[in-house]
């Protein structure tokens, strides 16, 4: 069902396979220790592992994306060198069908770890900052 997406999106689907590979894995690996053994289990976890997800989520929020786009842009390049001087709609229509996969697959990522990252920022503890201008 994906294979044909992922064909057409071209040589930057594998770049962002490995992120949505990573993101699965870090998600779970999330799950697990801020969910089950943290809220549900009650085990006390250090704030920095279990803030973790602070650091790691923005890559996947922010890369993707830009690979997306990358993908966009060589595609629609693709397409018009594909024209040779001939002006072809149906060139110019599948070619840029096939480099906006790209951002499909960058910006459907990019959501996943927003929404993913927002809901354990709920589900965590935050560390209490001094307020600027403040000293103890």
């Amino acid at each position: 069902m994906l294979r044909p997406w992922f064909d057409a999106g071209g040589p930057l689907m594998w770049p962002l396979l490995i992120c949505s590979i990573l993101l699965a894995a870090i998600l779970v690996e999330r799950t697990w220790s801020v969910v089950i053994r943290h809220l549900l289990m009650g085990w006390r976890l250090p704030g920095d592992r279990l803030n973790v997800h602070r650091r790691v989520l923005p890559f996947f929020a922010e890369v993707p994306p830009a690979l997306g786009l990358l993908g966009t842009v060589l595609g629609v390049v693709q397409s018009f060198r594909l024209l040779d001087g001939q002006i072809d709609a149906d060139a110019i229509g599948g070619g840029l069908a096939v480099a906006c996969t790209t951002t499909i697959f960058g910006v459907s990522i990019a959501v996943i770890a927003a929404v993913a990252g927002h809901v354990l920022d709920w589900l965590t503890p935050q560390k209490a900052s001094p307020t600027p201008g403040m000293t103890t």
